[in-house]
């Protein structure tokens, strides 16, 4: 998996991602490590690379799977008022890219009319899990 499958970057460039993926971190952390905890500044975003890691919101009910290749997890890192709302522990072996939200900020203004293909894809995202979330909330009957 490369940043180049991530979700988050759909229908953007190559020169975009590349220059993203220049700045970039691939960390490694082991089962049960966590990467950030809920109501820390949040600074950087991740790409997973594989693995599996738990977006923790408090209760086992409230907990996100993130597992597939490409998906973006710390999203808040990107979105006022910079918090992250869920703590994100490893389940088993992970490997992540860690995105800095300044640099994120500063290649957007570079190329903004890709900036707006992140964005919307960002929004997609926020979207899909506030509908996983609402599921887990009330299930259809």
């Amino acid at each position: 998996m490369s940043i180049t499958e991530a979700e988050l970057f759909k229908g953007v460039s190559q020169r975009f991602v590349t220059r993203i993926a220049n700045a970039s971190d691939e960390l490694k952390y082991k089962a049960n490590a966590v990467i950030f905890k809920r109501g820390e500044e949040a600074s950087h975003f991740y790409v997973l690379v594989a693995g599996d890691v738990h977006a923790e919101l408090g209760t086992a009910e409230s907990t996100l799977a993130v597992n597939k290749p490409g998906e973006v997890f710390g999203w808040s890192a990107l979105v006022a008022p910079y918090v992250y709302t869920a703590t994100a522990r490893c389940v088993k072996d992970t490997r992540v890219i860690k995105i800095s939200r300044d640099l994120i900020e500063e290649v957007i203004e570079e190329h903004p009319a890709e900036g707006l293909a992140v964005l919307k894809n960002l929004a997609a995202i926020i979207a899909g899990r506030l509908r996983y979330a609402y599921q887990q909330l009330v299930p259809e009957a």
